[in-house]
């Protein structure tokens, strides 16, 4: 850029330098960090769909952890002119509880049919087994399905029917109809057979 100035009554003209800056025209951050967030969010839910990202909560599939307040219940039936039940509980302190007999008391300890000609029909054992297999037999079950939700056969009920309830870190699951998924149902009867051993009946 050139000046002037005046000497000895001449217009001298003089080039003057400086630095040559480049002013950004300003913008409204406001908007931009609206614009932002919502790309971030966006993002995020992008993530989750392709992702196939879950709420814990809600996902059948998990890692089981050791717990105590961890347990499962098993019910075998098989039925015939008296019902002969089996009810296997395994809590995952260790504690395992076997029930087995025609009494109602089986299935539900707190039935009220005492008039019942099999009420008195029941036997309980109970044994201790490592937390960590406690662990790992909940875990067999989540990977086979415990949590997914089972829809109802609509094939004639099968001899042996197989009812199952469970509360593994705040996840529950339990249903009035019998378990109808074949893998399912193959390693409940796996576990049911690992400690449930038929008590000679006494002769009168």
């Amino acid at each position: 850029m050139h000046g002037h100035a005046v000497y000895n009554g001449q217009t001298v003209f003089v080039a003057l330098f400086y630095p040559h800056f480049v002013l950004a025209r300003r913008t409204n951050t406001r908007h931009h960090t609206g614009m932002r967030k919502v790309y971030v969010i966006l993002s995020a839910l992008a993530a989750i769909l392709f992702c196939g990202c879950q709420n814990p909560m809600e996902n059948p599939f998990f890692t089981v952890k050791e717990s105590g307040l961890n347990w499962v219940e098993i019910r075998q039936y098989t039925l015939g002119t008296h019902t002969q039940r089996v009810r296997v509980r395994i809590d995952g302190n260790g504690i395992v509880t076997v029930r087995e007999g025609t009494s109602p008391l089986v299935g539900n300890p707190f039935a009220y049919d005492i008039n019942n000609e099999t009420w008195a029909d029941i036997r309980e054992t109970r044994l201790t087994i490592p937390r960590e297999e406690a662990v790992l037999l909940f875990q067999k079950l989540v990977d086979c399905g415990l949590f997914v939700k089972q829809e109802k056969s609509k094939d004639a009920p099968e001899d042996v029917s197989l009812y199952v309830s469970a509360n593994i870190q705040n996840k529950t699951a339990g249903s009035s109809d019998p378990v109808s998924d074949p893998d399912l149902i193959e390693h409940l009867k796996m576990q049911v057979m690992m400690f449930y051993h038929p008590t000679p009946l006494r002769k009168r």
